[in-house]
């Protein structure tokens, strides 16, 4: 969200009231009657009747920049706030300020023409609280601001939109600390308060000149009660009067608003598009230079649009453009394989970098392979060679081949059984039974064995036995016969149990 920038131009001023609608473009001043639907949306007659009007009081020709239209609305509609934000950058202020007016309105951002004036200097007077700022935002609703804009766009002009009743505070010459802007209409009238300098409130009364006149001329019946509308915290220490709509007030009728106060009328000069909004706007920019310093904004992002479209100078234009793109065109392949030749030679730094790392750990894994000791192929051959139900207790393999085995089997045929396989495997090179001790129900063997095991490059081919193989394989099962025990030992009868192995490795 972004302020407007400075205007240094200001262009038309227009104030859009309740029933007229006043322009002024330098001494050529405009007014025309507003008719309104009861919902306060202009008649459809209505739009079109101001749209011709205003197209031949602008003039505006298709060579020439788009004016900007100053616009004071009235007061009906309307909402003040003060909200109390902490510290921040303007950027950061106005995040905060959507989240807050979500949170204060009963309409969202979106759903608003909305505008704000930071009070920091204000709030440092009253309660002397630097962490925090006060914004004064003022809102109303977008299709209101949306339905003036879109005539006066169709019109060629730019507008910007601002308070009438703001605007008719530029023309209050040292005003208190507290006072009130009253601008009596017809048939309605709009007053504002000001507080320390910066606006408090600001209401649409719904009674004007007739009903002042009505009071007054009827029998018994007493001015002041429509001045009772009016609370005297609202005026005061001053309350300042303007008429609008070519309405008048006697001296009496302003003393029995201002209700004891002290008031001044501010004078307002005379014909057609004079009135006290737009010479306050005049005012800011004769003595200021800018548009008043709270405006309403309709864009999401609040960025005005350019004030000109330089229809007049496309010709021009376009030349320009061909000769500063006949002077690029030299340098154009440059500029387009400038990003895909730094984007290549990033990649190209990026793999380098990472070449030193794959060497190194290409060492490390050969490293592995060519130093670990061949553990793997003589458990293979252990496990292949294991009679069914035996179980390893303990074994011990060493760099130097050392093997040591200690198991469990049936019985003693199971245990050469299993000697005799791991040595046709290759992967051993002698084993010896050391002991072999039957189990006290002589159910099961522990065995003993020892020996050397063989590294790969220095086995010899293991002997194919495929007839004795599928022999063995096919062979009905049957009761061994028992060999000759070994000296010592006891012959234990078969047995089926597995038990998980656990090896030793030295």
């Amino acid at each position: 969200m972004k302020a407007l920038p400075f205007i240094s131009s200001p262009g038309i001023y227009i104030e859009i009231g309740q029933t007229a609608l006043r322009a002024l473009d330098g001494d050529d001043g405009l007014e025309l009657s507003l008719d309104r639907q009861e919902s306060g949306r202009l008649m459809p007659e209505c739009v079109e009747r101001l749209t011709e009007s205003l197209r031949v009081f602008v003039r505006k020709r298709s060579w020439q920049p788009r004016l900007r239209a100053i616009c004071a609305i009235g007061a009906r509609g309307v909402s003040l706030r003060r909200i109390s934000l902490p510290q921040c950058s303007k950027d950061e202020l106005e995040r905060l300020l959507v989240l807050q007016i979500e949170r204060e309105f009963p309409l969202g951002p979106e759903e608003l023409a909305w505008g704000y004036r930071p009070l920091t200097e204000v709030l440092t007077r009253r309660n002397g609280a630097p962490g925090t700022q006060e914004v004064l935002v003022a809102a109303v609703k977008r299709d209101v601001v949306e339905e003036y804009s879109q005539i006066l766009r169709a019109c060629g002009l730019t507008p910007v939109f601002t308070l009438g009743a703001l605007a008719r505070s530029a023309l209050c010459s040292g005003p208190p600390d507290a006072f009130a802007v009253l601008e009596i209409g017809v048939g309605h009238s709009e007053l504002i308060s000001f507080e320390h300098g910066a606006p408090a409130a600001i209401r649409a009364l719904p009674w004007g000149v007739r009903e002042l006149a009505g009071y007054s001329a009827a029998e018994g019946q007493d001015n002041g009660e429509l001045a009772q509308s009016i609370q005297p915290k609202w005026i005061g220490q001053k309350l300042y009067v303007a008429t609008g709509d070519g309405a008048e007030i006697t001296p009496q009728f302003a003393d029995v608003i201002a209700q004891g106060a002290r008031w001044e009328r501010l004078e307002t000069p005379s014909g057609e598009g004079r009135s006290s909004a737009i010479l306050g706007l005049k005012r800011c920019f004769e003595e200021n230079g800018s548009a008043p310093s709270l405006l309403l904004q309709l864009a999401a992002s609040r960025e005005v649009e350019q004030t000109w479209t330089p229809s007049a100078w496309k010709w021009a234009a376009a030349a320009i453009l061909l000769a500063l793109v006949s002077f690029a065109l030299r340098y154009a392949e440059v500029l387009t394989h400038k990003p895909r030749l730094v984007r290549k030679i990033a990649e190209v730094n990026a793999y380098r970098a990472k070449l030193p790392n794959l060497e190194r750990e290409l060492s490390f894994l050969q490293y592995l392979q060519t130093n670990q000791p061949a553990y793997f192929d003589p458990l293979v051959a252990m496990a292949n060679a294991a009679p069914s139900g035996t179980r390893i207790d303990a074994l011990s393999m060493t760099r130097r081949g050392d093997v040591s085995i200690r198991a469990t089997m049936r019985d003693p045929q199971q245990v050469m059984q299993f000697r005799s396989r791991l040595i046709e495997s290759s992967a051993f090179s002698s084993l010896v039974i050391e002991e072999q001790n039957p189990s006290s129900d002589r159910q099961k063997v522990t065995v003993r064995i020892a020996g050397q095991w063989q590294a790969v490059g220095d086995r010899k081919p293991a002997p194919t036995t495929p007839a004795r193989d599928a022999k063995a394989t096919n062979a009905p099962s049957a009761k061994p016969e028992p060999e000759s025990p070994t000296p010592g030992a006891t012959q234990t009868p078969p047995s089926l149990e597995a038990v998980p192995a656990t090896a030793t490795r030295g």
